[in-house]
């Protein structure tokens, strides 16, 4: 059966989560024409504007500044090129020193300038005519010449030098990245909002030639200009524009601006009928198309009804292993799975609705109106009829199914999660119809609150976000408990459910088989409501249903009107009509009080919950006081006894099966002991709940229900308590003489 129903709330939601066929979308070839229909979106779409995105990445490329490489060792190498250059001649000098000649031999010397003219040149790595090498040999290439050379190289090269300023940026403002190479690595990098600081080699040169003249005027005139020539022919652009790394960081800029989208929400009108075709709807349409290219209806569906089934088992499986109260019976099955399509098919209805809605309030956001659907009702009417664990379960599957259903929309999988939620847990505490609307206001104010929260966080305008806020409210405390309190008695008529409203009913003192059983059974009506408080104390202490206990008080002994009078708490006058009676006769009469008031209770039409509540209050005990009546005549008889069948003497069952079940068959066995009481004192009392406790325990009439050894010793506490409230005693009051009367005396009555 679970394997079917999954397969049918799967299939019917994949149908209902499936977006409905799109109109035929107008081509190129529509544009300047009147739209033959009205065009709405199935769905959420980003529509990427193919040309707004080509325009913003090519701002973000030409926003980008250009990338130049500085050669921070240009100095230095032209300092070592010079060093090198004049420590080869120096070289030469010392050789003809060395072979004796002296370094006076002024034209010896010069023939040696001459023969390493090409050497000096490559370690120069700059062109030097006759004259100056002539020029500078007349110095002997000293290290004071060195470094004066050395020096205008130097300050030639130091700073920023490039070729010609028409290779730097054309805008004045546009600025550019100078990164500084040394040994041919990045050393670090600095931007340059301007040009000022920058000398192109023209600059460079003619600077140079005013401090060579300023710092070589004392040098003789061929000296100082052949100085001044070989620095400037060392001086070479420093900066270099580099296009590869400019071009690529450009690139990675243009990559990073992400592609413009117009954002269209499921149900947002396009185009109305009639109205002009302009470009811009066909960008959404091509969008459209392109985001729908290859799909078909069918594989949607199909893949709807397989995350359902997903959804749904993992769900249930889940819930079976690990959660101990969640062990659903078949029409639990089929009511969860009812409540699942129905609400999925409220939902499918509803935004149709909402779709109608804004395109006659079109300035109403659609997403606001939305949230008018009550996607929570589901969890409200399950946690009323099911245990908390099991409303859970099934407002965390709706609430995502909800999402789905809304475009794949996370926002509102969490809005119909999170009500849902609030829906369960609300709603318990709430005995009355009225209750159901309190609750929903509560709902609403949850759902304003995430719809608000979720807007902020989306950064929504102030408008939308109020009116979302609005509609969720209206939703949630208006349009959910009406639709609750519609589908509540559909739930109770068609699965036999009972709520607490229905138990209220229930309680109310005033019903038929209540009047019924006081008026025919009056010992066992009043046994029944002091049940009826144990019970409500002891489900208090433990967490169960005290509604629920106290109703299957006041019904558990209903059979007992058929026979009223062969029950102890009916009798009159001492007759007791058992006295002529064989032990198994009068169990057999007693137990039939069961099922006589299982009849009784089809026929006044109690839920099936009290009905289980007679049938188990009993459990399979034995009818104890004759139970024992016969053993003792059958030991009385002498001889050998004949066997007693053991079966004649117990009831049938089952064992109590609920919590509240549990607590009726306690609750019986104390008050019925504690009414024969001779003194009803605390110690008493305790020792005769712990004692009735410990039978019932020890017969193993508690094994198939929920109780535990810590509620069983809340339950003993609470009924304690119950029943001192029920027996305590009073003082007796003195005499009272009235002016106009005889005196009253008032006896107090246990």
């Amino acid at each position: 059966m679970r394997a079917l129903l999954v397969a049918a709330v799967s299939a019917a939601a994949g149908w209902l989560l499936a977006p409905s066929a799109a109109h035929r979308l107008p081509g190129p070839e529509a544009l300047g024409t009147p739209a033959p229909a009205t065009i709405k979106a199935d769905r959420d779409y980003d529509i990427v504007d193919e040309e707004a995105t080509a325009r913003r990445r090519a701002e973000a490329a030409a926003a980008e500044r250009p990338v130049y490489h500085q050669d921070a060792g240009a100095a230095d190498e032209a300092v070592a090129r010079v060093h090198a250059a004049f420590e080869l001649m120096r070289d030469e000098e010392r050789a003809l020193r060395d072979d004796g000649r002296g370094a006076r031999d002024a034209a010896a010397l010069e023939r040696r300038y001459a023969a390493q003219r090409d050497a000096f040149v490559s370690r120069l790595q700059v062109l030097v005519r006759d004259g100056d090498l002539t020029a500078l040999g007349t110095t002997r290439f000293s290290e004071v010449a060195e470094r004066q050379l050395a020096d205008l190289a130097r300050g030639a090269l130091a700073g920023l030098v490039i070729e010609d300023r028409k290779l730097l940026p054309a805008a004045p403002d546009a600025g550019f990245v100078v990164r500084t190479l040394r040994g041919g690595r990045p050393e670090r990098e600095q931007a340059f909002a301007d040009a000022s600081q920058v000398r192109d080699v023209a600059e460079a040169r003619e600077e140079l030639a005013r401090t060579a003249a300023a710092r070589l005027e004392k040098e003789p005139g061929a000296v100082r200009a052949a100085m001044a020539r070989t620095a400037e022919a060392m001086v070479r652009p420093t900066l270099v524009y580099d296009q590869a790394e400019t071009e690529r960081r450009r690139y990675d800029a243009a990559a990073r601006v992400k592609p413009v989208a117009i954002p269209v929400k499921r149900g947002e009108k396009i185009i109305g009928d009639g109205e002009r075709i302009e470009k811009r709807h066909l960008l959404v349409f091509d969008g459209i198309r392109a985001q729908r290219k290859g799909e078909d209806l069918g594989s949607v569906r199909i893949g709807g009804a397989v995350v359902v089934a997903l959804l749904v088992s993992l769900l249930w499986r889940f819930a079976r292993r690990n959660v101990a109260r969640f062990r659903p019976a078949r029409r639990d099955a089929l009511l969860l799975s009812l409540l699942y399509l129905g609400s999925l098919a409220a939902g499918f209805l509803g935004f149709a609705v909402v779709d109608a809605l804004h395109e006659r309030f079109p300035y109403v956001p659609a997403v606001a109106l939305q949230y008018l659907v009550p996607f929570a009702a589901g969890a409200m009417i399950v946690r009323q009829v099911l245990a908390a664990e099991t409303a859970l379960l099934f407002a965390l599957a709706m609430g995502l199914a909800a999402g789905l259903l809304a475009g794949q929309s996370l926002a509102y999988a969490l809005f119909a999660t999170l009500t849902s939620v609030a829906a369960a847990g609300l709603v318990r505490n709430n005995r009355d119809r009225a209750g159901l609307f309190r609750a929903g206001l509560g709902v609403g104010l949850v759902g304003a609150a995430v719809v608000a929260a979720l807007g902020l966080y989306a950064g929504r305008a102030g408008a939308e976000v109020l009116l979302s806020a609005v509609g969720a409210l209206v939703g949630g405390a208006v349009l959910l408990p009406i639709a609750v309190v519609g589908l509540l008695p559909v739930v109770e008529g068609v699965f036999g459910y009972v709520t607490d409203v229905k138990l209220l009913e229930l309680a109310n003192l005033n019903h038929p088989a209540l009047k019924e059983l006081i008026v025919q059974s009056p010992g066992t009506y009043h046994h029944s409501i002091l049940m009826g408080s144990l019970v409500e104390a002891g489900a208090q202490a433990i967490g169960a249903n005290p509604l629920l206990a106290r109703v299957c008080a006041y019904y558990h002994d209903l059979g007992k009107i058929r026979n009223p009078l062969y029950f102890a708490e009916n009798q009159r006058g001492g007759e007791n009509r058992h006295d002529a009676l064989a032990p198994s006769m009068s169990a057999l009469i007693v137990k039939r009080h069961v099922t006589d008031g299982l009849e009784l209770a089809r026929h006044w039409r109690l839920p099936r919950v009290v009905q289980d509540a007679i049938a188990q209050h009993h459990g399979t005990r034995h009818v104890g006081y004759f139970w024992g009546k016969a053993q003792r005549l059958a030991d009385e008889g002498g001889g050998r006894p004949a066997p007693l069948d053991e079966a004649l003497f117990r009831y049938p069952g089952p064992k109590p099966q609920t919590r509240e079940a549990a607590l009726v068959m306690i609750a019986d066995a104390c008050e019925a002991s504690a009414r024969a009481l001779e003194d009803p004192t605390a110690d008493s009392l305790r020792a005769l709940v712990a004692k009735r406790i410990n039978e019932v325990f020890g017969e193993g009439q508690l094994d198939e229900c929920a109780l535990t050894l810590r509620d069983l010793n809340a339950i003993s506490g609470a009924m304690v308590r119950a029943l001192e409230a029920i027996y305590h005693t009073r003082p007796e009051y003195p005499d009272r003489r009235r002016d106009d009367g005889p005196a009253v005396h008032l006896v107090a009555k246990p």
